[in-house]
């Protein structure tokens, strides 16, 4: 019996607890603990943020330091053209003598040719000579371009065989091939052999004689690079006597 009544006794001082409890919840509710203050307060370090788009986040930068400076870039390195290397002298020309004349001009020798112009390009040729024709588009070429500029050229017709030693064999062959510069008649290759050196000459042979009467261009051949050449040295040769 006083059993029951203690545990009605202790059932009533739970009871009046909650009441209590009840009572005051209700009447301050400003006080009434929430969970989030129950829970474990945030931690007050900052993480550091994500992009947007997602991935890794971004390296913190350490304190004290600055940002780094952008990469210079240095200025484009100056290139050097090295000069061309001069115009070498190769001798005193010969002039050109025994001749059976001369065929596109009224000029009777290579000096009075030498006297109208700053420069003079002169060609051993034959007109049967297959390597030979092979050079005339590009000394037409030169021939037209600089012709207004003080540059003759002149083809020193040296015959190998008796048909091109014929005039009018040469004339026709001139005016088919288009060799419209002056023709030195070297019938005898007097001259063929007294400007080349040797036993042997060479059909074709070019030169460029300058307003010295020095030799500054010197090829045997019908190569592409000769003509080539040839064309370049002539501008330089004029270029230097305009400067």
């Amino acid at each position: 019996m006083k059993s029951s009544y203690a545990r009605y006794a202790a059932l009533v001082v739970v009871l009046a607890g909650i009441a209590v409890i009840v009572w005051t919840a209700v009447a301050n509710p400003d006080t009434a603990p929430t969970f989030a203050e129950a829970a474990d307060p945030p931690s007050t370090q900052s993480s550091p943020a994500i992009p947007s788009g997602g991935g890794a986040a971004p390296e913190a930068r350490a304190e004290g330091t600055s940002a780094p400076s952008p990469p210079t870039i240095s200025p484009a390195a100056t290139t050097t053209t090295q000069p061309p290397e001069p115009i070498p002298v190769l001798g005193t020309a010969f002039t050109l003598s025994r001749l059976d004349g001369w065929l596109n001009t009224d000029a009777t020798s290579l000096e009075e040719i030498r006297e109208r112009n700053t420069l003079t390009v002169v060609q051993f040729w034959t007109f049967g000579c297959r390597n030979c024709k092979k050079t005339l588009d590009a000394l037409g070429q030169l021939h037209a371009d600089f012709r207004d500029r003080g540059v003759e050229v002149v083809g020193v017709h040296s015959p190998e065989f008796a048909y091109e030693a014929d005039v009018d064999n040469i004339v026709e062959a001139a005016a088919e091939l288009g060799v419209v510069w002056p023709i030195a008649l070297d019938t005898t290759k007097y001259n063929f052999h007294h400007w080349q050196e040797g036993p042997t000459g060479y059909w074709p042979r070019v030169y460029i004689i300058d307003s010295e009467n020095q030799i500054r261009f010197d090829r045997r051949g019908d190569g592409a690079h000769t003509y080539r050449e040839l064309y370049a040295t002539v501008k330089r040769l004029l270029a230097r006597e305009s400067a």
